[in-house]
């Protein structure tokens, strides 16, 4: 089970990174041909009036499921509904496939407009992301489907942990792919993961499980753009990041954030004066001391250490004195 939690997460991670026009480019390899009359038709808006430029699939309302499906229909006349329905799937994986995707919703473009504006001078949040949030790719859906399973396979499982791992890395790939579907997804899963949490009485295991999911995909993430910083092969990142997210994985498994966190606050609320600092410093020279005693047994344990000849100190030899007396006689070797 924590294997195939810190794999669900590295995978999160992997789609929601630059690998992803790599698997948007294998379904563009599977769907690709000539425009079709559904194609024409899905795009039929755009075409009469040029409504959105490069984003009018946002605008248009023929590329979103219910809207495909209905300009599948007024496509053809004489086609079953067979070929209605392969048709329209067959263009919107086409367009999915692209780095505009599909939307999750049909905008009003003056209102799509003022929430980009308010967002960027209010909050700082690029018009691009926000694009990004509310549209899908291929990648973005194929994410959406394997977490969905995922969800499904922990919802009822007795292993919270796991689900609450899940939850964190659903959360860290929404939000660095701005993927609408995972965020939909994240949402459900973390007020399920809440409420197992208050049955429980456990509010840190969902903390700390969140966090340790969030870090794998996390590191993935960051491994997959280290090396196409550096200019590696797909292969080499591809490599590095499912290494990167199950050392994460193991070792934020013996992290506790909410243990951390606690004794943040215990040495931030003690007195600031000297007493309180000198017992801060104690304290944290305690662990110091502790800590450097463990790893030298532990390096003694694995490596033995040559004995060296040291010289004695000196000690007092007795004589006795009477019946019930001793006296030191002279400092010798013992």
């Amino acid at each position: 089970m924590a294997a195939a939690d810190a794999l669900h997460s590295t995978a999160q991670g992997l789609l929601a990174s630059g690998l992803s026009p790599i698997v948007n480019g294998l379904i563009q390899g599977i769907v690709s041909g000539p425009a079709t009359v559904y194609d024409r038709a899905m795009d039929a808006k755009f075409i009469t009036t040029g409504i959105g430029g490069g984003h009018h699939r946002l605008f248009d309302g023929g590329h979103t499921i219910p809207g495909a499906i209905e300009a599948a229909r007024r496509a053809s006349p004489d086609d079953t509904l067979v070929q209605e329905s392969l048709g329209a799937v067959q263009a919107l994986l086409r367009d999915a496939s692209t780095p505009m995707g599909l939307p999750l919703a049909t905008w009003d473009q003056d209102k799509f407009n003022q929430v980009a504006r308010a967002l960027e001078v209010n909050f700082h949040i690029p018009r691009s992301w926000f694009t990004d949030l509310n549209t899908f790719t291929g990648a973005e859906l194929l994410g959406g489907t394997v977490g969905a399973v995922a969800t499904i396979f922990l919802w009822n499982r007795a292993e919270t942990e796991s689900f609450h791992r899940l939850v964190g890395s659903l959360g860290v790939a929404a939000a660095l792919s701005a993927n609408p579907l995972l965020l939909l997804l994240t949402l459900v899963a973390l007020a399920r993961g809440f409420h197992q949490s208050r049955q429980t009485g456990n509010l840190s295991e969902l903390v700390d499980g969140q966090v340790r999911g969030g870090a794998v995909a996390g590191a993935s993430f960051a491994a997959v753009w280290i090396v196409g910083f550096a200019g590696g092969p797909v292969g080499l990142a591809l490599l590095v990041a499912v290494v990167a997210g199950l050392f994460a994985s193991r070792v934020s498994g013996r992290v506790s954030v909410v243990g951390i966190a606690r004794v943040m606050v215990e040495l931030s609320v003690r007195p600031a004066g000297p007493q309180g600092l000198r017992r801060s410093l104690a304290g944290v020279g305690g662990v110091l001391v502790k800590g450097s005693g463990g790893l030298i047994q532990a390096i003694r344990s694995r490596r033995p250490l040559r004995a060296e000849l040291q010289k004695p100190a000196w000690q007092p030899i007795h004589r006795r004195v009477g019946k019930d007396r001793l006296e030191p006689d002279r400092n010798i070797y013992p």
